[in-house]
């Protein structure tokens, strides 16, 4: 009785020095697990950096003709289409202009009318002195004055010209005045700051409003001058959300200005970005993974097979039907997985379903299990990326 319960508290303690606890019941045949295989994958050392999102178009909205304020279309916080009105000054006036440069314009083309007839009359009768030259009736002066006469004319004609051209130049001027009384959006994006009113005189240039394109955002990391060199133009690197979620980022351009008192350089990024029910802002904080040495082979556990115990982390694996568990040392994370430093060989297949209530030698049955997203978790607390294990 006595070397029973002796082996009975060692099993216990084995138990409770493994983290694992009894099932509520054992009964009902082997446990269902879901497994993965470890293997090996490409691991480079990274340094975290954080950065922002920028807007790639962040424009003051300027009037281009002066006027007073009729009306504003919009408020702060509003997203317009590219071309909608925005904002409206008073056109009364400009509409009179136009109509007085259109009245000089057709003045212009019926003076040149007019001078192109009296050239014609002017030609014929020179023409017709002219054939009379070898006959009696020839008069020298009267040649003279007739071709001075159709000379005027055809100056006549140059003068009616230049005044069309000018008239054409006035009601274009005042066309475009009056076109751009409705100040238009440039681009597609969000009103951030609305600095016109209802009533109020502005001038050429005077802003109006500013618009920032929420569709087109970029990301800009300060990174430390001494990794920068590990970047290139088009290379590909991960990059997280603050609320976990992760993307790949681009790098798009290495911007040659270096700040002296931070010894850092502004780098700009392209991504992806899908909207997951919140909306980015500008500013918003983003980390990027700056690698900062060459890629290596590492072997690779998935995290969902990490089951925290009282000396450090097992795993699960399955031996002849039945769980094993296997201490493991665990070395940083590699997008989904950590690093095996020690305990699991590359093609193990390991539980990451249902190794919370398993028990050494229980009986299982495998089933292949979908590995968890790269936001998944370990099935305890996660394990540190640090280099200890």
């Amino acid at each position: 009785m006595r070397s029973y319960f002796r082996v009975g508290g060692f099993l216990a303690a084995l138990t409770v020095g493994l983290g694992v606890s009894e099932p509520a019941s054992s009964q009902g045949g082997p446990a269902m697990v879901g497994v993965a295989t470890v293997e090996t994958r490409e691991f480079a050392e990274t340094m975290p950096v954080i950065g922002q999102l920028i807007a790639v178009t962040n424009s003051v909205v300027a009037s281009r003709v002066p006027g007073i304020v009729q009306s504003v279309e919009i408020a702060v916080g509003d997203h317009v289409e590219e071309d909608r009105p925005l904002v409206r000054l008073d056109d009364m006036l400009l509409r009179i202009e136009r109509d007085a440069a259109a009245a000089s314009l057709r003045e212009a083309r019926a003076g040149r009318e007019i001078a192109a007839s009296n050239f014609e009359l002017a030609r014929q009768s020179f023409d017709r002195m002219d054939r009379l030259k070898e006959s009696a009736a020839f008069s020298r002066g009267q040649f003279d004055d007739l071709r001075e006469q159709m000379e005027r004319a055809q100056s006549e004609i140059v003068q009616a010209e230049a005044r069309i051209l000018n008239a054409e130049a006035a009601f274009a001027r005042a066309e475009y005045n009056l076109r751009h009384t409705e100040i238009r959006a440039p681009f597609s994006g969000v009103v951030v700051d609305k600095r016109a009113q209802p009533g109020q005189y502005i001038t050429t240039g005077a802003a109006v409003l500013t618009l920032l394109d929420d569709n087109h955002l970029e990301i800009e990391v300060e990174v430390p001058t001494e990794i920068v060199g590990a970047l290139s133009v088009g290379q590909t690197i991960d990059a997280r959300l603050a609320d976990g979620a992760t993307l790949s980022a681009t790098v798009r351009a290495l911007i040659p200005q270096e700040a002296a008192t931070t010894r850092t350089r502004p780098v700009r990024f392209t991504a992806e970005l899908v909207e997951n029910g919140t909306p980015f802002a500008i500013g918003q904080s983003v980390t990027v993974d700056i690698p900062i040495g060459d890629a290596r082979p590492v072997l690779a556990v998935p995290k969902d097979a990490l089951v925290q115990a009282s000396g450090g982390w097992i795993v699960y694996i399955i031996e002849d039907g039945k769980a094993a568990p296997r201490p493991v040392q665990i070395g940083k994370a590699v997008g989904d997985r950590f690093e095996v430093r020690s305990g699991l060989d590359e093609g193990m297949d390991v539980v990451i379903r249902g190794n919370e209530r398993l028990r050494p030698g229980q009986p299982v049955q495998a089933m292949p299990a979908a590995e968890p997203s790269g936001d998944g978790t370990p099935a305890a607390a996660s394990p540190a990326t640090s280099d200890s294990g």
